[in-house]
C-alpha cells in the first residue's frame, strides 16, 4: 500500500461551468493502491483522435504555433481553466505562454519524442515578478524562478485532478517543494507525494507527481489523463 495524494473532490475537476469561476479546493491524503500502467487507456500517445483545437485567448495566454496546439479535450480544458483560473488570482502576472500540444491528427512532431496524442503540452513558467516573455521559453536560473507565481500555476493545474504529470528540472522542483512546506501550504508528506525530496536522478525522474527531466528549465511538460481517467496508451 502506498499513500496517493488525491487533489480537491476526488477525479473530478472543481471548475464551476463551462470555463467557469474556479473554486478553491483541499488537499487530502488517502490509503490507496496505486494501479499499474498497462498501456491500456481511452486515448493515445501516438495519435489524435476528436482533436479539439485551443481556443485564441490572449488575456489567458499565447499560443506559440497556434498549428500545433490541437490536444484532447481534456488537455484543452486543463489549460483554459488553469489559466483563467490563475489569471483570476494573479491579475497583474504576465498571460501563460503555451508551446506545442500536437498537430491536428498528431503524430510525430518535429523537435519532439512525445506531443503526437494531444494529452502532451508545454507550458511557461514565471520569472521573479511573475513574468513570462511574450513567444518564447527563456531558461531560468534559480534566483529568477518565481515560486510562489508557479506553484499558483501548478497547483490550479493539479486541482484540476485531470493531471497524470508534470516534468520540470530538478532545480526548480527542489525550489517548489521548499517553498510549499516553509511557507505552510503543504506538509511534508503532501510534498512527498508532489515531489521528490531526495535521492539520485533515476529517483527524480520515476517518482511524483512532479517529475525531474532534462531540458526542463524554461518550461513545464504537462500531460494530462484519458477522459475516463487512465493514461494514454502506445
Amino acid at each position: 500500500m502506498v499513500l496517493a495524494l488525491l487533489l480537491t473532490l476526488g477525479t473530478q475537476s472543481t471548475f464551476a461551468g463551462e470555463y467557469g469561476p474556479a473554486v478553491e479546493g483541499e488537499w487530502v491524503v488517502v490509503d490507496a493502491e496505486m494501479p499499474e500502467d498497462t498501456g491500456l487507456s481511452g486515448c493515445s500517445a501516438t495519435y489524435l483522435q476528436d482533436g479539439v483545437v485551443l481556443p485564441d485567448l490572449p488575456l489567458f495566454y499565447t499560443r506559440i504555433v497556434p498549428d500545433a496546439a490541437w490536444g484532447t479535450q481534456e488537455m484543452v480544458d486543463l489549460i483554459v481553466e488553469s489559466a483563467r483560473h490563475t489569471r483570476w488570482l494573479m491579475p497583474d502576472a504576465s498571460p501563460i505562454i503555451i508551446g506545442d500540444l500536437s498537430v491536428r491528427y498528431g503524430g510525430f512532431l518535429s523537435g519532439h519524442k512525445s506531443h503526437r496524442g494531444g494529452v502532451d503540452a508545454d507550458i511557461g513558467i514565471y520569472r521573479r515578478g511573475r513574468w513570462q516573455p511574450t513567444n518564447r521559453f527563456d531558461d531560468l536560473s534559480a534566483k529568477d524562478f518565481d515560486p510562489e507565481a508557479n506553484w499558483l500555476l501548478i497547483s490550479t493545474m493539479l486541482q484540476t485532478g485531470k493531471i497524470d504529470m508534470i516534468l520540470l528540472d530538478r532545480s526548480h522542483i527542489a525550489t517548489l517543494r521548499s517553498y510549499t512546506v516553509k511557507s505552510g501550504l503543504l506538509t511534508a508528506e503532501e510534498a512527498d507525494y508532489i515531489f521528490v525530496s531526495d535521492g539520485g536522478s533515476a529517483h527524480w525522474e520515476r517518482t511524483g507527481v512532479i517529475r525531474h527531466a532534462p531540458g526542463h528549465k524554461s518550461h513545464l511538460h504537462v500531460r494530462v489523463l484519458c477522459g475516463d481517467g487512465s493514461k494514454a496508451g502506445g
